[in-house]
């Protein structure tokens, strides 16, 4: 599931989530939609690394994705890629930021996965460095406009499959040699198709399939389905949010000879309807942002070939990056004010009075 930067969550202490209805549909709250939650949509903590134990272990954990045996962080704050072991949390091995040849990378921006492969794009180079789940260099493919990359996810036989910042030609399928296989735009509503390109900013949901991939737009109350040719079909949120009215200010930072340096800001004060996604099969989640109930707590899951809504989940706490193995299981990330940690979670029906009265794991 792809992240982008968020306000600090507070440090994981709770083993479970807040009481959850099992497969009811929840009371009516003021004109929210009528949400589902499973009878194991609890969550208990399997593992955890980081936080006050390893306070010096992860500084930004910005970006979450798995292989089929490890968990891979991208750490924002130090530019390092960690491999954790996917049942226990251990460290596999550590990729740090060393240079431009093979096998390197200078500045990470974003990771995608494949149950085998590791693709860490590097925006110093826009290159895509990809290595196998055990860490060996494997190749290099050159990323047109690499920093403009927004979001991404990988295939089998590395392609790569991207949303580039804006809407105009965002959608891009990339093979493993760097040629540009197709480009298209993003299909947005025309009042937005030339709006301030954070208006358009989208996540790609890692894992996506080679029959379509979903792209979450941070605003608004669509996402689409991209088909590999191209055209994409708009599905609904369950909880539909507003476009962004954005503003943008210029700083002058720097004068070097006749050219001014200036940095460009977007803001805006509406909620994103959604923090992440992630796909595994046909199924699609969605880190709920903007919603009435429970903000920033809620994972929407999606049939992602008909966009059909089938349940909701509670979170323990507000993430700021989702992943989802093939068993299940969830891995979440926690930037906190002083320490940072990665949480493995698997889902129960025990309540969470219940879960409280079990000894604590480790």
């Amino acid at each position: 599931m792809r992240s982008r930067p968020r306000p600090f969550a507070t440090p994981v202490l709770a083993l479970a989530v807040s009481l959850c209805m099992p497969l009811t549909m929840l009371p009516a709250q003021r004109g929210a939609p009528s949400r589902y939650f499973r009878a194991d949509s609890f969550f208990v903590r399997e593992w955890i690394r980081g936080g006050t134990r390893e306070p010096d272990l992860l500084v930004e954990p910005r970006e979450l994705a798995v292989t089929r045996s490890t968990v891979i962080v991208l750490d924002m704050g130090t530019r390092e890629v960690h491999a954790l072991d996917i049942a226990s949390g251990a460290t596999r091995f550590v990729l740090k930021p060393t240079g431009e040849g093979p096998g390197e990378f200078r500045r990470p921006i974003h990771i995608a996965t494949t149950p085998q492969l590791l693709g860490v794009l590097d925006a110093a180079t826009s290159r895509l460095t990809v290595y196998s789940e055990l860490g060996r260099y494997l190749w290099t493919t050159h990323i047109a406009d690499g920093a403009a990359v927004e979001s991404m996810c990988l295939l089998p036989r590395g392609v790569l499959r991207v949303k580039y910042i804006g809407a105009a030609n965002a959608i891009a399928t990339i093979d493993s040699a760097g040629t540009m296989l197709s480009r298209t735009s993003l299909p947005v509503r025309r009042e937005l198709q030339h709006a301030p390109s954070f208006a358009n900013s989208a996540f790609v949901a890692d894992g996506c399939t080679s029959s379509a991939m979903a792209v979450m737009p941070y605003f608004g109350g669509v996402w689409y389905s991209v088909a590999p040719n191209g055209m994409a079909r708009r599905l609904p949120y369950r909880e539909a949010g507003r476009d962004a009215i954005v503003a943008t200010s210029r700083t002058r930072r720097e004068r070097v000879g006749s050219t001014a340096i200036s940095r460009s800001t977007m803001t805006t004060d509406v909620d994103a309807i959604t923090r992440g996604a992630a796909q595994l099969g046909d199924t699609l989640i969605v880190e709920a942002g903007g919603t009435r109930l429970l903000p920033n707590q809620l994972l929407d899951y999606y049939r992602a070939a008909t966009g059909e809504y089938l349940y909701s989940r509670r979170l323990p706490f507000t993430p700021n990056a989702v992943a989802l193995a093939a068993n299940g299981q969830l891995y979440l990330t926690n930037i906190g004010p002083e320490t940072s940690s990665i949480v493995r979670l698997s889902t129960t029906t025990r309540t969470p009075r219940e879960i409280t009265r079990q000894k604590p794991r480790k």
